[in-house]
């Protein structure tokens, strides 16, 4: 590796994040993909990676020299690395399980209880203590907190909004069916909470470009991909679901934020008698 480059994923994902905006069309393809697609990173080539952007392979190891590597085998090594390479030989066996099927309902009830079960470890390996802290912090001094969530993430974020409210954290659900619509109605001193998955809703990533100067604090949970599209001013707790049969179960999403919901709420409470 050249100096200056990533030493772990989190670094990785960290850079990402930082140059996103100020790269070059293809090559903020190439960081979302790569963001996205972290359990792939250690075994696809230059085509696959390329492919899968959406680019040329040219394009490809320029974004890995840019990245500060000298070339993209040097970057890919970085997700070879026995402690930085996503624990996917079960994910493999739960791939080629989908692909052959089975017939009986209960055969699918336990895929997908598989895939819950992988994705609370993943999640509890990927999600940093100190960031979920600053996050319930966040969310428990805020005025109002802003619920976002578009398309597959709207139950998540309804359940959350639903049990801000139940332990006292003032909360506003938007999106589909939400109370409310729009990013004119935060206010300085609210909170945003952002739940959003690879490919994100357009709805979600507009909402967010026009939080900008509302002086609202925003926490996301979110995968990597859509975390580097979020960009640096935004709290992203990340994790990633595991697909079973072609669906994410959206367990650890559900739970993560359920989690946070309630430190949030016992924060506030704690405050509340502390004055």
């Amino acid at each position: 590796m050249k100096d200056g480059a990533p030493h772990s994923t989190d670094e990785f994902i960290a850079r990402i994040q930082q140059m996103h905006a100020s790269l070059p069309r293809r090559l903020r393809q190439c960081a979302e993909y790569a963001a996205r697609q972290q359990a792939r990173m250690a075994q696809a080539t230059v085509a696959e990676f390329a492919r899968g952007a959406g680019v040329p392979a040219s394009a490809v190891v320029r974004f890995s020299q840019a990245m500060g590597f000298s070339g993209y085998a040097q970057m890919r090594d970085l997700f070879r690395s026995p402690f930085e390479l996503p624990r996917s030989d079960y994910a493999a066996r739960l791939e080629q399980l989908s692909q052959y099927g089975d017939s009986r309902p209960a055969g699918l009830l336990a895929t997908f209880a598989e895939a819950g079960r992988m994705s609370l470890e993943r999640m509890i390996a990927s999600v940093d203590s100190s960031d979920f802290d600053r996050a319930a912090g966040i969310l428990s001094r805020a005025a109002v907190v802003h619920v976002v969530g578009h398309g597959r993430c709207f139950a998540a974020a309804a359940h959350t909004a639903y049990i801000l409210e139940r332990v006292e954290v003032p909360a506003l659900l938007h999106g589909a069916f939400g109370q409310i619509s729009g990013a004119a109605s935060v206010r300085e001193g609210d909170a945003v909470l952002v739940v959003s998955f690879s490919p994100a809703m357009p709805e979600t990533l507009a909402f967010c470009a026009d939080l900008r100067g509302c002086g609202a604090e925003i926490v996301a949970i979110a995968d990597p991909g859509v975390a580097a599209r979020l960009g640096r001013g935004v709290l992203s707790l990340n994790l990633v679901e595991v697909e079973a049969a072609g669906f994410r179960p959206m367990v650890a999403t559900a739970t993560l934020a359920l989690a946070l919901a309630a430190a949030a709420g016992g924060l506030r409470a704690h405050a509340g008698r502390s004055d």
